[in-house]
């Protein structure tokens, strides 16, 4: 009986790595392509964000960091999925930079959240505490911190003395609900209720709004500070718009990745060959639609935001003349020089040879009559 229950384990195990590999080379195509897409589209972030236009708000401050975890995020993931080592060291390390990028990554999304609250519901106060400077502190903040917390959690969860030991990284024994609790919790469920707050800010917003109207109705005196409220109140909006809009994508993504992620404990210990496979299948989907969140902000941020949408066309035209004159003053000049070079090589040669076979059979230019000594 022991030999026949081997045998049919062995068998299993045979059919759940076929059916891996079989699976992994199916999405393999769709997982590279939303890298190389989202790396493209947070760089494009980053390029568009940071124009003059732009950039001197403590909001770009957050969309620039943010663009940075991301592009951490991708990154990390395109690492994975080349494999470039298979030591247990580079793996733990890869597991680490992974969770450190998408933690801030999710939680700069809630930061940016509670800054648009504070500029919306008291715009007075946020004139001295939403600054570019105050920004840049509280990401370095912040950023310490997530490094410092995660030094000391990862030991935790991760058995490294199997690291150098059996040369695996692995989760400890027992560990690996609550780590998938933990995960589930501190880096989507607590940042999607943070984000529910994008509704009071919504609201407030739309109330200034018909303040700001009605008072220009009813108070035509000073006409020109209603006109600048009322700009400054138009920017805030389209900015505060774009923004909501990213929020409502991390929910776009995240619960159906959370829901797949919390279905595939349900399967953590079965031993039912059906249900092992929906795990592993459910797990390799929930990593791509979370990838997504990471990967689609630059299509949100053209949807949304009326500003950067002017700024992504001003950007593509001023690169695409630096292109032009690139391609006209360098590479056209270095082609026509070349061949200037190579025309005035020919008749110089040309000239050459015309000169030598004057002196040497010109009637003109007929040889000494004297010889000369060679002492």
């Amino acid at each position: 009986m022991s030999n026949s229950s081997s045998l049919n384990d062995t068998k299993k195990i045979e059919e759940i790595n076929r059916f891996i590999k079989s699976f992994n080379a199916k999405i393999l195509f769709p997982e590279i392509f939303i890298v190389l897409f989202g790396l493209l589209g947070n760089i494009l972030v980053l390029i568009v964000i940071n124009r003059r236009t732009l950039k001197n708000t403590s909001s770009s401050v957050f969309i620039t960091y943010l663009a940075i975890f991301d592009i951490s995020v991708l990154l990390s993931h395109g690492i994975n999925l080349a494999r470039f080592s298979e030591a247990a060291v580079f793996e733990c390390s890869l597991h680490f930079f992974t969770d450190l990028s998408t933690f801030c990554a999710n939680w700069v999304l809630v930061i940016i959240t509670i800054e648009r609250c504070i500029v919306v519901y008291s715009p007075f106060y946020a004139k001295r505490l939403c600054t570019v400077n105050s920004a840049r502190r509280a990401i370095y903040i912040f950023l310490g911190l997530s490094v410092i917390a995660f030094s000391i959690n990862f030991p935790i969860f991760y058995d490294l003395k199997a690291v150098f030991k059996n040369k695996t990284c692995r989760i400890r024994k027992n560990f690996g609900l609550s780590y998938r609790l933990y995960h589930s919790l501190l880096f989507y469920i607590i940042p999607a209720l943070f984000l529910l707050s994008n509704i009071f800010t919504i609201y407030a917003l739309c109330r200034r709004t018909q303040k700001l109207s009605d008072a220009f109705l009813k108070n035509n005196r000073n006409l020109d500070m209603r006109i600048n409220d009322v700009n400054s109140n138009k920017k805030q909006r389209q900015l505060t718009i774009m923004l909501v809009t990213i929020s409502l994508s991390f929910y776009l993504f995240t619960i159906p990745g959370m829901i797949m992620f919390l279905i595939e404990i349900y399967a953590l210990k079965s031993r039912d060959i059906n249900k092992i496979k929906l795990k592993f299948v459910l797990a390799q989907l929930s990593v791509i639609v979370l990838q997504l969140n990471n990967a689609t902000n630059f299509l949100f941020y053209c949807f949304a935001g009326h500003r950067f949408r002017q700024a992504t066309v001003q950007t593509y035209y001023d690169y695409s003349a630096l292109s032009k004159n690139f391609f006209h003053h360098y590479i056209l000049r270095n082609k026509e020089y070349g061949h200037a070079r190579a025309h005035d090589h020919s008749a110089s040669h040309l000239a050459q040879t015309a000169l030598t076979n004057r002196s040497s059979a010109s009637p003109y230019y007929p040889r000494s009559l004297y010889k000369t000594s060679l002492m």
